[in-house]
């Protein structure tokens, strides 16, 4: 069973526990012990010592490049112009598991049209869908690695959304229609075949401040009839229907985690992570961490959430920390990897994770971590060598991860069950607690 002996979150009357050495970097972990490939996490209770770094038995001196700085010195070098030889920014991944690709499936995206957004992939039903204002939105059979259907959109486009098999798209209109008041674009249902089940322009009346806000997007359901969309710091309720937008609290959708009859919506701002129980703070965390990335569920544990803390001490790392979603003292951590930033995740209802991370301020390393639902490092990826701007999207299926990166590439990965053997290996799904 994979350790949980501390505490990254604080229920209401214990403010003052936390994670030790969370939002930090990997070095304040000095008393991880390692076991297989995951780090077991720090004992609870220790001094203020604990955030100097402590030299462990198998992990390099503090001045080092990290976890595995010997991949430094071992792997093959590549001279430069000036006859120097320099390690490749790519050694650091040397000692990591490393996959190949299931399949690699080209997109119909038109070169001549600039490429303002790009969004998914989401699942719905047997496909996988994905937006870009090069073609609109595109249905991809990601098992016979084809492209099945595709919507036209305006330029602008936003990240789609499904649920079971039906997904809303929503975009710049082909043909504007008139409206009485703004116009935002136009919303499209669809089923997972293919067919619309409905169409409407988005538009209301007090929603100019949307309309002119620039920024990341991201939409999410907001009840049974309407979808949340927001872009920058502005959102808009946007009803399935009727069209008809209204505005609406920009605040990110929370990781909602049901257990024993408990239900909490847990959420992240930028000083700690928060929980609450019918609107009342049950727990938070004292540190900052990165990113909020969803539920795990194992069997015969307490659901946890999932977070990653991106830190430096001597190169960039990222960790990715499990908090108890009940505010107990327990919690476990991963084994760093090399990070500068993330450029898109996934978490899937039992909690195997994706994510592509950025390795260097380059812009041309990049590469997918699969992280199974016990934080057992499955493998990794490496992205094309090429400057890389967009967003990274990524989505876990029961039978791989799908990755749309650079605009007009699929690429399917295997998938991240971890073996039955594997400290804390989930159960088959149905022996899972419920998200």
């Amino acid at each position: 069973m994979i350790p949980r002996s501390w505490s990254p979150a604080t229920a209401t009357d214990r403010s003052n526990a936390d994670v030790p050495g969370a939002g930090r970097s990997s070095a304040s972990y000095g008393l991880i012990a390692v076991a297989v490939v995951l780090a077991g996490a720090c004992k609870p209770g220790r001094d203020g010592a604990r955030d100097e770094p402590v030299q462990v038995e198998g992990r390099p001196p503090a001045g080092d490049a990290g976890p595995h700085s010997a991949s430094l010195h071992d792997a093959p070098t590549a001279r430069d112009a000036g006859g120097i030889d320099a390690p490749s920014p790519w050694a650091r991944l040397a000692a990591f598991p490393v996959t190949d690709p299931v399949r690699v499936i080209a997109l119909p995206a038109r070169p001549d049209v600039p490429r303002f957004n790009v969004g998914g992939p989401v699942i719905a039903g047997d496909v996988a869908i994905v937006s870009s204002s090069q073609f609109g939105f595109a249905a991809v059979d990601w098992r016979r690695g084809a492209v099945v259907w595709t919507k036209p959109a305006g330029l602008h486009v936003a990240p789609p959304i499904a649920r079971g098999d039906t997904a809303i798209l929503i975009g710049d209109c082909i043909n504007p229609p008139d409206v009485t008041d703004t116009l935002l674009g136009c919303l499209r249902v669809v089923t997972a075949s293919g067919a619309d089940q409905s169409y409407a322009a988005i538009h209301g009346a007090r929603v100019a401040a949307f309309a002119g806000t620039p920024g990341p997007q991201d939409v999410w359901f907001d009840g049974e009839r309407a979808v949340r969309w927001r872009r920058g710091d502005q959102a808009v309720s946007v009803d399935l229907i009727s069209g008809v937008a209204r505005p609406a609290v920009a605040e990110t959708e929370p990781v909602h985690v049901v257990y024993r009859g408990h239900a909490w919506d847990i959420t992240r701002t930028e000083r700690r992570i928060i929980a609450r129980e019918h609107g009342r703070l049950a727990w938070q965390t004292e540190h900052p961490y990165t990113s909020l990335l969803g539920a795990v569920y194992l069997a015969e544990l307490a659901p946890a959430v999932r977070v990653t803390s991106i830190g430096a001490f001597g190169l960039p790392e990222m960790i990715l920390l499990d908090i108890d979603a009940t505010g107990s003292l327990h919690g476990q951590a991963s084994f760093p990897v090399p990070a500068l930033s993330t450029l898109g995740y996934a978490v899937d209802p039992v909690g195997n994770t994706a994510i592509a991370v950025r390795m260097d301020s380059s812009l041309r390393h990049d590469y997918v971590a699969g992280y199974a639902a016990n934080a057992l490092l499955m493998y990794v990826y490496r992205l094309p060598e090429i400057p890389r701007a967009d967003p990274v999207g990524v989505a876990v299926a029961p039978d791989g991860v799908l990755v749309f990166h650079d605009g007009d590439t699929f690429t399917v990965l295997p998938e991240l069950s971890s073996p039955a053997t594997a400290p804390g290996a989930p159960k088959p799904s149905s022996q899972n607690p419920s998200p």
